[in-house]
């Protein structure tokens, strides 16, 4: 960026970055949770970029859960595709009969937790991957959680709930226990939205 540009010229417009034009669209994969769809594509220069592969994912929701002594509340799990269990935000898809993002965010909760929350923000959304993803992920802040029922018994999601000081889950994050990008983006972004985010200081590894 010239050193001269001010904040309203910092983005300038796109529209020399046009759009590539499709010229033809295989659908390979259609199940329930992915879409992968081989598109033939055209940059407006005339390049053709082919087959240039698409995921098509539902929406996802994740949730920045926080009590009234200041904690929140996060969740261990096992995931296969790096075969690790990771700390993570609770959430997950939305599914077609959510009215809303937090309408999903208040039942993934619930079925992961047992928490429930009588006040709920939708902060913002973020794109997973947006070179090959079609979804967004809608970050949801709840507020003043309590335990109110037993999570949903599903045996191919077990999952370890988590109570900690935000400070620490600060930490965790900076520290890089926290591994899930988007997780990371959604805890920064819904702690600033509540003005908790104050950044405790990492010890010095030199």
């Amino acid at each position: 960026m010239n050193p001269t540009d001010t904040p309203e010229n910092a983005l300038p417009d796109s529209a020399d970055l046009p759009p590539w034009q499709v010229k033809s669209s295989t659908q390979l994969l259609h199940d329930r949770w992915l879409k992968v769809r081989a598109d033939a594509c055209v940059t407006a220069e005339g390049v053709e970029i082919a087959p240039y592969y698409v995921l098509e994912y539902p929406d996802w929701v994740e949730v920045v859960a926080l009590d009234a002594e200041d904690n929140i509340y996060l969740v261990q799990q096992y995931r296969h595709g790096l075969g690790v269990v990771a700390l993570e935000l609770p959430g997950g898809a939305i599914d077609a009969s959510d009215a809303s993002p937090v309408e999903a965010a208040a039942r993934e909760l619930r079925e992961e937790t047992g928490l429930s929350a009588p006040e709920w923000e939708h902060v913002g959304s973020l794109a997973a991957n947006p070179a090959t993803h079609t979804n967004l992920c809608h970050i949801v802040l709840a507020r003043n959680v309590e335990l109110t029922a037993k999570p949903s018994d599903d045996p191919t999601e077990r999952i370890r709930l988590i109570r900690m000081p935000i400070r620490q889950a600060i930490g965790l994050a900076l520290e890089g226990k926290m591994i899930q990008v988007i997780h990371v983006a959604a805890l920064t972004l819904a702690l600033h939205k509540a003005g908790k985010w104050d950044a405790p200081s990492l010890p010095d590894k030199s």
